[in-house]
């Protein structure tokens, strides 16, 4: 979803923005394995008491 022509134009406009847009976790982006594991692991028993929660795959992004 990010990885697209309108964004790539944008950060070669506005290059500081690129900062702002970065993980916590120095990682490019998250992969879609990553979510992938994340909705697998909410479906084992391991997760059982898990409720009413967002559960952000992120890499730290809105934590910054």
């Amino acid at each position: 979803m990010i990885n697209n022509d309108a964004l790539r134009d944008y950060l070669a406009a506005h290059p500081d923005a690129a900062s702002a847009m970065a993980n916590l976790i120095p990682v490019p982006w998250v992969e879609p394995i990553d979510v992938a594991n994340a909705v697998a692991w909410l479906v084992t028993d391991t997760a059982r008491y898990v409720t009413g929660v967002t559960l952000p795959v992120d890499a730290g992004f809105a934590v910054k």
